[in-house]
């Protein structure tokens, strides 16, 4: 194949850095096809010979890139951003995802428009879009990036410190990151605020889950309350929306509701004698209430409660009595999922049931954590949500629509499992401080630094965006240094070929 030809332009480009600086912006944005419409523009309106001008637009470029390098790549790249971002979008729209495909795409786009001939734009094409798609992979591999888990909980207002951001995200500055932030929660000094914004994370996790878990009801749940505290707001709050529910509805087969009640003792531990027991209190809060065969609304509303009350007194006891709590209270569910069955028209209904279904493994899981005031794990919520499945074989749980679970297994592939650290660490620390206050001074320094560290104004981590910003800056700029790279070695390429 012959050489390629002499570019042979006509006229010296001027050095006015303004229509230089338009005219890179205008190649970045419109990813190396700036020259051609300008020149299609210009001949237009002036009505002068279209590739004459072209090569004009092409010289005059040339000779502000000698002369401003800096400048004219520089715009041309960061002009280059928002068409990479839009065509990235369009792309998804498409079906096309994926950092390397997008790249490749993208770049041999570019690569294409920075050439000037159709063999130009062919090979540029190809060579920019291979650069571009394995630069854009490398990139997404090596730089610290956020996880998708770990945006879609803070799309749910979840705070992350740096280290839960970037866990598992698959990249090699992420695992090193997170594994630093790991190991600096026993470093003395250091990590005390990463282990005080790892158990904020977890609080916030339990309120997001509590806001989720009542959505149908849409209750709004004030901020200042603790886990407990706002657990019961929730709980009385639903209470008397059942019970302004319940005086609308009926139960007209109690015949069913008596023989479902029957199999919750047989299949409870308790004697003949403590079955009779419940069942006493089953006959005077439900059986003697019955009117016509039929239990009206406010008979079930004083059910629900005298059932509540008494589940709970049992309950508190525990021992025997605690199991006869355990069997009053799974008499009540029953009396409500029968309500529910008998009412099936009834959506203000539903509504409360709903979040009587979501609320009931958070309050499981409350339960497990009463030791650390009721702030529960995602660990201890999924056990809970799989306890609480009641279809055949965890059918629910398996195919992932249990109430709250995809938010508990989100959190649970970001936060740590367990709470934070025991301490164990710390005391033996403030031990040696007793002793010898002067050690004291040397955990000044990492306390400080880690505070700022990990501190996060506005519910944002500063340390998180500016440890992930490299990553998709370069990426974003990734097809203009592609193509214009290839741009500068394509004379060399046609040669060879």
């Amino acid at each position: 194949m012959p050489a390629p030809k002499p570019k042979d332009y006509r006229e010296k480009a001027p050095t006015d850095i303004g229509l230089g600086l338009a005219r890179s912006a205008g190649q970045g944005l419109l990813f190396g096809f700036g020259d051609e419409v300008e020149a299609f523009a210009r001949s237009a309106i002036k009505g002068s010979d279209y590739q004459e001008t072209l090569n004009t637009v092409r010289s005059e470029l040339e000779e502000f890139r000698k002369q401003s390098p800096a400048a004219a790549y520089g715009t041309e790249f960061a002009a280059s951003i928002p068409t990479f971002l839009l065509g990235g979008a369009g792309l998804a729209r498409l079906g096309i995802k994926g950092v390397g495909k997008v790249g490749a795409i993208e770049s041999g786009v570019y690569g294409a428009g920075v050439g000037e001939d159709i063999e130009e734009r062919a090979v540029g094409g190809a060579v920019s879009g291979l650069a571009g798609g394995a630069t854009s992979a490398v990139l997404k591999k090596i730089l610290p990036v956020k996880s998708e888990a770990a945006k879609k909980l803070q799309k749910k207002g979840i705070p992350l410190t740096p280290g839960q951001s970037l866990r598992d995200s698959g990249s090699i500055g992420s695992t090193l990151i997170s594994a630093l932030e790991e190991l600096s929660t026993s470093y003395p000094g250091a990590g005390a605020p990463i282990q005080a914004k790892r158990l904020e994370t977890l609080i916030e996790t339990n309120r997001v889950l509590l806001n989720e878990a009542v959505k149908p009801l849409k209750m709004n749940i004030p901020k200042n309350l603790n886990a407990k505290e706002a657990f019961d707001f929730v709980d009385d709050a639903v209470n008397k929306e059942y019970s302004n529910v319940l005086e609308k509805l009926s139960i007209q087969d109690t015949t069913s509701l008596n023989n479902k009640i029957l199999d919750v003792l047989e299949d409870s531990i308790l004697d003949a004698s403590e079955q009779k027991r419940v069942l006493k209190l089953v006959d005077q809060t439900i059986n003697n209430k019955v009117v016509n065969g039929i239990l009206p609304g406010k008979a079930l509303k004083n059910a629900q409660t005298t059932l509540r009350q008494k589940a709970q007194a049992f309950e508190r006891k525990g021992g025997i009595e605690g199991e006869i709590g355990t069997a009053i209270r799974q008499i009540k569910n029953t009396l409500q999922d029968e309500i529910d069955l008998q009412n099936p028209n009834a959506e203000a209904l539903k509504k409360v049931d709903s979040v009587y279904r979501n609320l009931r493994p958070i309050e499981d899981s409350m339960l497990q954590a009463v030791t650390q005031e009721g702030v529960y794990t995602p660990a201890q919520l999924l056990r809970a949500i799989k306890k609480a499945d009641t279809t055949k074989r965890k059918k629910q749980v398996l195919k992932g629509q249990a109430p709250l679970q995809e938010t508990a297994e989100l959190a649970q592939s970001v936060l740590t499992s367990s709470f934070p650290d025991s301490g164990t660490a710390s005391r033996l620390l403030a031990q040696d401080v007793i002793i010898n206050p002067l050690k004291l001074g040397k955990l000044v320094g990492p306390a400080v630094t880690s505070e700022l560290l990990m501190s996060r104004p506005l519910g944002m981590s500063p340390t998180t965006g500016l440890l992930t910003a490299p990553e998709p800056i370069l990426r974003s700029v990734t097809p203009a240094i592609s193509a214009t790279s290839t741009e500068a070695i394509l004379p060399s390429l046609l040669q060879q070929n």
